[in-house]
């Protein structure tokens, strides 16, 4: 386990309602008071422990009064309160849970400590800790979000490296934990969000291209799995394909050594393209090198193009043309909505836009 700061245990039950309404009630009346764990157990007819068994998914409870507590809660808009725990405990923390296998650059490239470092910061601003552990598989990262929710070790879960279909969304529903998910598409679930517009980015990277004469243009991703490389590879693809062009697509592990492979394999195919965008700093810069290995000469015979910005990119041979990198405005927006969760608005949704192309060395006319 990796600890950003020293992190704190609360461990007390409270509960909170999901705001409803059009707006705030008018000083003359009356707030309606806000129903409680203990309502719940009372309609459903059992007893405060059942019903914290029942909410947290702990062994000792049969499927049907489960069942009848989740139905309850339900019909009550109830949601555990972490803002309540925590005045009762003091200092908090926040959990996150990084997929080894799954992260791809979010674990390789340079920019994954700009975005746990943002997040921190918000957080101090609470005397809020930041906890983060690597696991191996979306179903570790289930049962320790499990384990970490009936133990009460955290106020707020963050998910990154959101998956197309992702089990760990799922699961945190089911517990009815507080969370924060990076990612992905907010139409998907109920959770608060945090999403860069990758869409919009890549979109502009292909017009980008486009406007340097490249038809036939490859992607070097992360997995395909990853809900941003289907958004990155679709917005690629509907730009390049009205215009006549031809998208190629490589899903790697997201490593530098995976990427250097894949470009290979398409620099020596019958088809070569004459432009590649990569998803990370470091699979760029390893392309770079394989273009030379492979006797062209970047940007006259091969354009190369980076998903995020680093040193590296700038100090390369030559210099990486590249998107923006939204690492750190991505865990500032993260680090808020934690926050905004522990005040109550369980829901918040937050979108960033990543600024124009560095335009740099790497990327020129098509010439072959």
């Amino acid at each position: 386990m990796i600890v950003v700061t020293p992190a704190y245990d609360s461990s007390t039950d409270g509960s909170t309602p999901t705001p409803s309404g059009p707006g705030p009630l008018p000083p003359s009346t009356p707030a309606p008071r806000r129903p409680t764990i203990t309502d719940v157990a009372r309609a459903a007819g059992v007893s405060i422990a059942v019903v914290s068994y029942a909410l947290n998914g702990r062994p000792g409870v049969s499927a049907a009064t489960r069942e009848r507590v989740l139905r309850v809660a339900d019909e009550f808009n109830w949601r555990p309160s972490a803002a309540a725990r925590s005045m009762r405990t003091g200092p908090r923390a926040v959990g996150l849970v990084v997929d080894r296998a799954g992260a791809g650059p979010a674990a390789q490239a340079t920019g994954v400590l700009e975005f746990v470092t943002a997040i921190q910061e918000v957080l101090a601003t609470r005397n809020l800790a930041l906890v983060l552990q690597i696991v191996d598989g979306p179903e570790a990262a289930v049962a320790l979000y499990g384990e970490w929710w009936a133990e009460r070790r955290f106020d707020v879960m963050v998910v990154t490296d959101v998956l197309v279909e992702d089990p760990r969304i799922d699961a945190l529903r089911r517990l009815r934990a507080p969370a924060v998910v990076v990612g992905g598409s907010p139409e998907d679930h109920d959770l608060a969000s945090v999403r860069v517009d990758e869409g919009d980015a890549y979109a502009r990277v292909a017009r980008y291209l486009l406007e340097l004469g490249h038809r036939n243009v490859a992607a070097v991703t992360a997995p395909d799995g990853l809900a941003r490389t289907r958004s990155r590879v679709g917005a690629l693809a509907r730009v390049l394909d009205p215009a006549g062009g031809h998208l190629q697509h490589e899903a790697t592990a997201g490593t530098a050594e995976e990427a250097a492979v894949a470009t290979r394999r398409l620099l020596t195919a019958g088809r070569p393209p004459t432009a590649i965008v990569f998803d990370s700093d470091q699979m760029a810069i390893a392309a770079l090198d394989v273009a030379r290995r492979t006797g062209l000469a970047v940007p006259w015979d091969l354009s190369v193009v980076a998903g995020s910005d680093s040193a590296l990119c700038r100090l390369a041979t030559p210099s990486v043309t590249t998107l923006p990198s939204a690492e750190r405005d991505l865990g500032l927006a993260t680090g808020e909505a934690v926050l905004a969760v522990l005040d109550g608005d369980t829901r918040v949704r937050r979108e960033l836009q990543i600024g124009g192309l560095a335009v740099r060395g790497s990327t020129g006319p098509r010439s072959r």
